[in-house]
């Protein structure tokens, strides 16, 4: 997804509230780039760029009600693709290590380069999950622009 400029990819444990943070991120301005398969490329100047897999491109899985065409729901901005400035981890449990999903280094490893993005785990609770990504994005963003 895609909020103020900011390229964010959500990774973490199925189950742990992606989609719903997305979505909830989304109806507040940002932009929807993808569910669950996000293809990601390395770009000429090392960063990553991500778009949605061809076989779900405006789809997502919702648990209580399945697969939707997301076009169908009313101020949510759908975009193309977006460049990986910041992994939000979210985990359901303060742990330092996470045995299952996807990872800010499990994203360097795949890609095979040193990703210039920063990486941040968020703890999943509900009530403040899409806060607390939203704080993190402005902070980096910040120091970002500080530099």
């Amino acid at each position: 997804m895609q909020w103020e400029g900011t390229g964010i990819l959500l990774a973490g444990e199925s189950g742990v509230g992606k989609t719903t943070c997305a979505l909830e991120i989304s109806k507040r301005g940002g932009a929807w780039i993808a569910d669950d398969i996000v293809v990601l490329n390395c770009l000429p100047d090392q960063t990553l760029s991500g778009h949605a897999h061809k076989k779900i491109r405006n789809l997502l899985h919702l648990r209580a009600e399945g697969i939707i065409d997301i076009r169908s729901l009313q101020s949510i901005h759908i975009a193309g693709e977006t460049r990986v400035d910041i992994v939000i981890e979210l985990t359901k449990k303060l742990e330092k290590d996470q045995k299952k999903g996807l990872t800010a280094e499990r994203v360097r490893g795949i890609a095979q380069i040193e990703v210039p993005c920063a990486h941040v785990k968020v703890y999943a609770d509900t009530a403040r999950t899409v806060g607390a990504i939203l704080k993190r994005v402005r902070l980096y963003m910040g120091c970002k622009k500080g530099r």
